[in-house]
């Protein structure tokens, strides 16, 4: 990672970003494919940089759009998108790939400004807002995932109140949450105002009940709607079998059926919601 985000170790750890040949990722997703793999994902610290180290003009939007043509019935998805980094080429390259997830990871860390700019992000909340308006216009159907940190140092109730407005205001499909913790020779371990961990504590029970609250609201307005689901297991606690699986957006949904139904990509029709998934029935 070339970022420097002031918590993190990993440009320390792991060293500089390094894009692999494209043709190298072409091939093992085809080889993926014909093993009948069906749901694979693209892995990097910030992925779409990639290509910025290679003799080529070629970016990650080029590269999904090369492993959208190979012939098979898969999806595509990828993480992680760094907001400096993301660019209307990619949603607009999400949108026309048949194969490419209708979803997007990605991770603000804070609603705050002056947060932002202490965590070295280098993106403003307006500029991450604009960018959710962007893919929201570009992408029929997608949805955001984030991830969120609290009691970075210095954070007061203000700074958090303001992530909490940006959670409301943006209603994530998922968010991953945490509570800072100092990485020893990263710039934030040593800052001062480091946050009693109580305070810690609080801010993330109040961000999980809050990102709760926007998740059962977004999932309200599936009920009616249809989908594909690709089948990932069977849950048996309840009465009769329920198979499971998400839709192109990252959506979880359980509808009756067996284990037989694992690995294929089915139809459904969503019903109503439970928690953090949807509740549907297949559609024949």
């Amino acid at each position: 990672c070339n970022n420097f985000c002031s918590y993190c170790i990993v440009p320390y750890v792991r060293g500089r970003e390094r894009s692999r040949d494209p043709q190298c990722v072409l091939e093992e997703v085809r080889d993926l494919v014909e093993h009948g793999y069906k749901d694979i994902t693209l892995l990097g610290q910030n992925v779409n940089s990639y290509g910025n180290d290679l003799d080529i003009s070629y970016d990650f939007a080029d590269l999904l759009s090369d492993i959208d043509k190979i012939p098979g019935e898969y999806r595509i998805r990828f993480m992680t998108s760094h907001p400096k980094d993301a660019t209307r080429k990619l949603f607009d390259t999400m949108a026309r790939c048949t194969h490419v997830a209708k979803q997007l990871h990605l991770p603000v860390q804070s609603g705050s400004n002056r947060i932002l700019s202490e965590m070295n992000r280098r993106y403003t909340r307006e500029k991450y807002l604009g960018l959710v308006e962007d893919i929201r216009a570009a992408v029929d159907g997608v949805e955001l995932t984030t991830d969120i940190i609290v009691g970075f140092p210095g954070e007061t109730e203000e700074d958090f109140e303001e992530t909490l407005a940006l959670v409301r205001q943006v209603g994530f499909s998922a968010a991953y949450t945490f509570m800072y913790s100092p990485r020893l020779g990263t710039r934030a371990a040593e800052m001062e105002n480091q946050v009693p961990e109580e305070v810690k504590k609080d801010r993330l029970l109040r961000l999980n009940a809050c990102s709760a609250e926007q998740l059962k609201v977004g999932n309200q307005k599936y009920i009616g709607q249809e989908g594909t689901v690709l089948v990932e297991g069977c849950d048996r606690r309840e009465k009769a079998p329920m198979a499971y699986g998400k839709l192109t957006n990252f959506k979880m949904v359980y509808f009756p059926g067996d284990a037989g139904l694992i690995g294929s990509m089915r139809h459904v029709r969503i019903t109503g919601i439970q928690n953090n998934s949807l509740i549907g029935e297949l559609v024949e």
